[in-house]
C-alpha cells in the first residue's frame, strides 16, 4: 500500500494523472497449474528444491462427503494450498513473469492481489494505454491457467482535479472508473484523500463499540484490556501509515480521538468521563492517535533504511533521501522531495517524525529492541 501511495502521490506531483487497475481474478490459488510451475520455473530452482516443491503442489486428493456418505476419491491435478506458508511465496513465483509481459506499467503484487498504474498528462491517451495494458494482462493470465472477470474489473483514476473519464472498453466488457479504489481492505480515493475510508472505519468502530459496552458487564478490566487492544484498535489502526499521517486534517484528528476514548472509558466503565485521558492511557498502555502515527511511521522508516540496497524501492528512495548526524547517528532527517501539496502523500516526504528519534539505530537494531525503544520515544504513558 505504501509503494503504490508513493507512486501515486509523486506522479501527481509531477502533474500527471494516475490510473490504477486490479483485474478479478477467480480461485486464483485454485488454479495454478503444477505443470506450467515446473516449465517456467526449472532453469532457475535447484533441482532438489524443484522436486520437493512439485511434490508439494502435485497428488493432492480429495473427497466428498453428504449426510454421512462419501465420494471416491479423486486427485487434484491444479491448485496450491491456500492458508500455507508457501502458498502466497509459490503464487508470487508463478506470476513473476508478469512485468516483462506487461512492459512500462508500475506493478504492485502482493500474492494474488495486482495493482497496474500508469500514467499520463491527457487523460484519453491516459484510457487508450490502459485498455491496452489491460488486454496483454488477460492475454498473459490465461496462458498460465489463471481465469479473469474483466467486467468486476476496479479501475480509479487519481488526479489533483476531478476529470472526466469515459468508460474503458475490454474485450467487449465495459468498465466504468470508480471514485475508490479498494487496496487490501483500505480505501485509496480518486483524490488521494481519506475521507471516506475514516468515515466506514467510524460506522465499523462504533458498532465495536456497542459490542464493548454489552461486554463490559460481563468481564473484568483485564480481559477488557485485552479485548478492546485486538478487536477495537486492531481495527481503527490497520494500516495507520498509509491514511494516518500530518496531513490529517483536524476533523479527522478529532473523530480518531473521539474514538479512541469512547472505547476506552466504555472498557473503564467511566461514563461520566472522571478519568482524565492521561490517567485512561495509562490505565490500558495506550498511546493517543498522534503518538500512535509518528510511531507506526518512524518503526517502518527505520526498518525500511535498514534492509538497505537489497530492500523493496522504498528502502532504496529512503537511503537516498535520508540524512544521517555523524556526531549523533540517531538523528535523521529525511528530505523532502514533494513540489505540491499532493506528493507529501508519498511515505518518504512525511517522516519528520524521525527527528524526535534520539538513539542511534543505524548500525542495526533487533526489531523487537527497535519497538520498545520507540515507545519510549513517543508513548506518554511511558514517559
Amino acid at each position: 500500500m505504501l509503494e503504490l501511495q508513493e507512486y501515486i502521490s509523486e506522479e501527481l506531483d509531477k502533474g500527471r494523472i494516475v490510473g490504477t487497475y486490479s483485474l478479478d481474478l477467480s480461485a486464483a490459488f485454485d488454479l495454478l497449474q503444477p505443470d506450467i510451475f515446473y516449465t517456467n520455473l526449472r532453469e532457475i530452482i535447484e533441482p532438489g528444491l524443484m522436486n520437493t516443491l512439485m511434490d508439494f503442489l502435485s497428488g493432492r486428493k480429495f473427497q466428498v462427503e453428504v449426510d454421512g456418505k462419501r465420494s471416491k476419491e479423486r486427485v487434484l491435478r491444479v491448485g496450491c494450498v491456500q492458508g500455507s506458508i508457501l502458498g502466497p511465496k509459490l503464487f508470487t513465483l508463478y506470476m513473476r513473469s508478469l512485468p516483462e509481459k506487461i512492459g512500462n506499467a508500475h506493478i504492485i503484487t502482493y500474492a494474488d492481489d495486482t495493482y497496474v498504474s500508469l500514467s499520463s498528462t491527457h487523460i484519453e491517451e491516459l484510457r487508450q494505454q490502459m485498455v491496452t495494458t489491460m488486454e496483454t494482462h488477460d492475454d498473459y493470465l490465461q496462458t498460465v491457467g489463471m481465469v479473469t472477470n474483466v467486467a468486476k474489473t476496479e479501475v480509479t483514476i487519481f488526479s489533483r482535479k476531478p476529470v472526466d473519464c469515459p468508460p474503458l472498453v475490454v474485450k467487449g466488457a465495459t468498465i466504468h472508473p470508480t471514485p475508490h479504489l479498494k487496496v487490501l481492505g483500505i480505501k485509496f480515493s480518486s483524490d488521494l484523500t481519506w475521507d471516506h475510508h475514516i468515515k466506514e472505519l467510524t460506522k465499523k468502530a462504533k458498532f465495536v463499540i456497542k459490542k464493548l459496552k454489552y461486554l463490559s458487564r460481563l468481564l473484568d478490566m483485564s480481559s477488557m484490556k485485552k479485548i478492546v487492544t485486538s478487536h477495537f484498535f486492531g481495527l481503527l489502526y490497520y494500516s495507520a501509515a498509509v491514511w494516518m499521517n500530518d496531513l490529517t486534517t483536524w476533523n479527522q484528528w478529532r473523530t480518531l480521538d473521539s474514538l479512541h476514548y469512547r472505547a476506552l472509558r466504555v472498557c473503564a466503565k467511566d461514563y461520566y468521563n472522571r478519568i482524565s485521558k492521561v490517567e485512561i492511557n495509562k490505565m490500558f498502555d495506550r498511546a493517543t492517535p498522534h503518538e500512535w502515527m509518528r510511531y507506526t511511521n518512524s518503526n517502518i522508516a527505520i526498518n525500511l533504511y535498514l534492509l538497505g540496497e537489497h530492500g523493496p524501492p522504498l528502502s532504496q528512495k529512503l537511503i537516498m533521501q535520508a540524512y544521517i548526524n555523524d556526531r549523533n547517528p540517531g538523528v535523521a532527517i529525511v528530505m523532502d522531495t514533494s513540489r505540491l501539496r499532493i506528493g507529501k502523500h508519498a511515505f518518504t516526504n512525511r517522516l519528520q517524525c524521525l527527528k524526535n528519534v534520539r538513539f542511534d539505530w543505524t548500525r542495526g537494531i533487533t526489531k523487537d529492541k527497535l519497538r520498545i525503544a520507540l515507545k519510549h520515544t513517543f508513548f506518554s504513558y511511558l514517559m
